[in-house]
């Protein structure tokens, strides 16, 4: 398992360099960064807010959201892609705390108003242990924004065939089926660990313009809102 997870790491090292790229690795990314964004302040306001977004990369949504306000930290495991996010925030001018380590190692005296965590669960062996760290480093009526990959034929042969190995909108390797996890999936979890699901929007992509934007379809993508009750 232990093997698995720093296989993936090795993968996002690989390609830490291109996290800024607009027409590069990313660039799917950098369109889908907006959408990201505009979810988590149709939910909430930023302004002055403790957040945490796990699997921060190069820092492309840290920045928004410090941008808009918010008081964030950004954590991953890849050491480039840390080193990459800090020296664009200093070229930005941008106040952000990176930590260049796991989730699982954060201190859980931390506390935070908003967890985001987008793109994130679906590169975690245990993703019950990965709840059970944001129900420890989260406060009564926390939020937490999620995003990830249903798990189903549709989703296979779209999301990991298709934009891994035929359009190539993602580098080869990226995503393995088997962590892919369906919304009931998640909301078990999430409820297991005091969490409330208060909304769940599908994601749509149009290959012709490579756009997003969201819809009631969860057959592929979808994000969430929940907020902590205990």
């Amino acid at each position: 398992m232990k093997k698995k997870e720093e296989n993936q790491e090795s993968h996002f090292n690989e390609y830490a360099y291109d996290w800024w790229n607009k027409s590069g690795h990313y660039k799917l990314l950098h369109k889908l960064n907006p959408i990201r964004s505009e979810y988590i302040l149709s939910k909430c306001s930023l302004s002055g807010k403790n957040i945490l977004d796990i699997g921060c990369g190069g820092g492309l949504l840290c920045e928004e959201l410090c941008k808009k306000g918010a008081n964030v930290t950004g954590i991953d495991s890849s050491k480039k892609s840390i080193s990459i996010a800090r020296q664009h925030a200093k070229e930005q001018s941008l106040d952000i705390e990176y930590k260049n380590e796991s989730i699982f190692d954060l201190a859980s005296t931390m506390s935070f108003d908003y967890v985001v965590c987008f793109e994130m669960i679906e590169h975690i062996n245990d993703p019950n242990m990965l709840i059970k760290k944001i129900d420890e480093i989260t406060k009564k009526d926390s939020k937490l924004f999620l995003s990830t990959i249903n798990r189903n034929l549709k989703s296979f042969l779209l999301a990991k065939i298709v934009a891994e190995y035929i359009l190539n909108y993602v580098p080869k390797g990226t995503h393995q089926y088997s962590k892919f996890i369906t919304p009931y999936e998640v909301t078990s979890l999430l409820e297991s660990h005091n969490f409330k699901i208060k909304n769940i929007d599908g994601l749509d992509f149009n290959p012709l313009d490579e756009s997003f934007s969201l819809s009631k379809n969860t057959d592929i993508n979808y994000f969430l809102y929940a907020q902590k009750y205990t």
